[in-house]
């Protein structure tokens, strides 16, 4: 799983002790319990309001900042945009239009309620990575998953296709399958978006691994897979963008 990478991230790197500011109640155990299971970061500094994280911030020095917002008034954006732009936000809302506005604030990740802890970690993954150095590879084209009583490591590269099997999955790839231990939900929220697409409630494929595809399936080598019509818009869009990318590329 990801916190295993970010566990040989802060091994390797004296990453060690993190410090993070929680700001507002509503979901402060929830972002502390999964701090707590990340092994860098000691135990989080909490504040109720916007205007307390401001004073906590001129006097001391934090690695992260985890941010609850619902509705923001534009002198509570004014507070967050004079927040130091080095410390890496990561923000959480029940509300998804509030996504657009996180971003706009210069957050690293944008959190929709309920997540869960491995959508956690890969927030805190890219947040750490605006930090650390390039050559530690925070974005390195692999993630750990757990397979049986061990965490096994899968190259995304390697990966053709994923297929929901209970609250397992089964991940097809190099002539071979293996069985993990996570759901496809969770694993549509730990892959690349840029590089893998959920087509079925069952399925999620490596998009560079597709063959053929037609109205109602797609082809990965000998395998066809169902498009499920709930995600066919998404998959034509993606289409759309490719070929948009291709005119692009051709006129240069």
């Amino acid at each position: 799983m990801c916190v295993d990478y970010l566990k040989s991230i802060s091994a390797n790197s004296g990453y060690m002790d993190q410090q993070c500011l929680i700001v507002e109640q509503a979901i402060v155990a929830e972002f502390r319990d999964y701090l707590k299971r990340l092994p860098f970061f000691s135990l989080p500094e909490v504040c109720n309001s916007l205007a307390e994280a401001q004073g906590l911030l001129q006097k001391k020095s934090y690695e992260l900042i985890c941010l609850e917002v619902d509705l923001l008034s534009q002198a509570e954006l004014d507070l967050i945009r004079s927040f130091p732009r080095h410390i890496p936000l990561v923000i959480a809302s029940s509300r998804p239009e509030m996504a657009l506005e996180g971003f706009d604030l210069g957050a690293a990740d944008f959190l929709l309620k309920p997540f869960t802890f491995l959508r956690f970690t890969r927030a805190v993954n890219r947040a750490l990575s605006t930090q650390v150095t390039s050559d530690l590879l925070v974005d390195h084209p692999f993630l750990f998953l757990k397979k049986g009583h061990s965490f096994q490591r899968f190259n995304y590269g390697d990966i053709d296709y994923i297929q929901a099997y209970g609250i397992y999955c089964k991940i097809y790839g190099k002539q071979k399958v293996d069985v993990v231990n996570e759901t496809i939900s969770n694993l549509e929220q730990a892959l690349p978006s840029q590089q893998f697409l959920r087509v079925h409630k069952s399925y999620i494929v490596n998009l560079a691994k597709i063959t053929e595809y037609s109205y109602r399936t797609i082809a990965i080598g000998s395998h066809q897979i169902s498009l499920g019509a709930a995600y066919r818009e998404r998959f034509e869009g993606f289409l759309r963008l490719l070929g948009k990318k291709g005119e692009d590329t051709g006129g240069e």
